[in-house]
Order: C-alpha cells, then sequence, then structure tokens
C-alpha cells in the first residue's frame, strides 16, 4: 500500500512538471476523468446530498460547498488549470444544453475498481457505494453520443482528450481490511483491481 501511494505521488509530481513546464509537446482540449474521492468534483455529493445540506468542503478555496472531499481543489483542478481548461463539471451534475466539449468529471467518492458483485461474492463488507469503475465508463458511453457522431469524428475529438484513469482501488482494499481479512488475502485482491483499471481503460 505504501509503494502504491508512494507510486501515485510520484507519477503525479512528474506529470504537473511536466504539464506546468509547458513543455508537453500534447495540449488537450478536454480531459475525461474517473476515479474516487481523490478525484470527485460533485457526482458523490450530488447522488448522496449531505444531511444537513451545507457541507463544509470547499469553504477554503471556492467559499462554499464545492462537491468536493477537500475544502480546496483537487490534482485533477490543477491539471485542467494547467491545460486552460475549466474545471471538470460532475457528471450527475450536468445540465441540458451545458458545454461538455472540454471534458466531464465521472469519479465518485467511494468507488472501487471491483463491481459490487465481487464483494458480496466473497461476503466481504460492501464498500459505501456500488459506483465501480464500470459504472462509470457505462456513465461515458451514455455521454459519448454528445460528443462526437461517428468513427472519424470521435477518433480526432478522442486524440487531443486526456483520460485518467485513477486513482482508484484504494477502496476495494479498505473492504477487505474492514473484514478482517489478512496480508495473504489483501495481495491476492490486487491482481484483480490492475485487471479491472487495465480492461476499463483499454
Amino acid at each position: 500500500m505504501k509503494m502504491i501511494i508512494i507510486f501515485y505521488i510520484t507519477f503525479t509530481c512528474g506529470f504537473l512538471e511536466n504539464v506546468i513546464s509547458n513543455v508537453n509537446p500534447l495540449p488537450y482540449e478536454a480531459i475525461f476523468n474517473f476515479g474516487d474521492s481523490i478525484s470527485d468534483t460533485g457526482n458523490d455529493a450530488t447522488y448522496y446530498p449531505p444531511m444537513d445540506g451545507d457541507s463544509p468542503y470547499g469553504s477554503t478555496y471556492f467559499k462554499h460547498p464545492s462537491g468536493r472531499m477537500s475544502n480546496g481543489r483537487l490534482i485533477i483542478d490543477f491539471i485542467a488549470e494547467a491545460y486552460g481548461l475549466p474545471m471538470l463539471p460532475a457528471y450527475l451534475n450536468l445540465t441540458k444544453g451545458q458545454d461538455i466539449r472540454q471534458g466531464v468529471n465521472f469519479a465518485f467518492a467511494g468507488a472501487t475498481a471491483l463491481n459490487m458483485d465481487y464483494f458480496i461474492q466473497k461476503k466481504l463488507i460492501p464498500p459505501l457505494t456500488n459506483i465501480s469503475l464500470s459504472v462509470q465508463l457505462d456513465w461515458f458511453k451514455k455521454l459519448k453520443p454528445s460528443l462526437c457522431k461517428n468513427k472519424q469524428e470521435c477518433d480526432n475529438y478522442f486524440r487531443s482528450s486526456l483520460f485518467l484513469v485513477g486513482e482508484i482501488g484504494g477502496n476495494d482494499i479498505n473492504a477487505l481490511i474492514l473484514s478482517y481479512k489478512n496480508i495473504a488475502e489483501l495481495r491476492e485482491i490486487v491482481p484483480l483491481i490492475i485487471e479491472e483499471i487495465i480492461n476499463v481503460t483499454t
């Protein structure tokens, strides 16, 4: 787990350094993001509105509830800003006629890489949500006809789009930890998580 966190931080720092230094030869015109709370810009808050209706998240930067699991901005916000793009709207917050050509965020707080069926089958304490990575991919597929109409148009459009898949998988591990599984059992789930991330990315 420690190695995953170190890898993620190293990758993010390298990625941001490349973007911010303007040496990246690929200017992106849109960003599509998939993941969990680390990059959720409002899907969870829309699906499960705060009970008190006045979430403190967002108070330090946005000065109002922003739908993020943070009082400020997220890494995905800085990536969008570095490419001169607006902050990504959450998929569940989209309104009719809204311009989505510069990207959409499908990340959902509490999301898992694996589907809920896995946790039920293994008799594990289930994750807090059933919005897995494959559910987010289904959301993208539903949105796709609004973005491009045919293969050539889609190829051209997505060629200049950045797709981010993850961070995700931590909530899968958490479900096993909460179910009092040992290290050997935790190790067994890692290849399954990786395989699911690869499949969705492909």
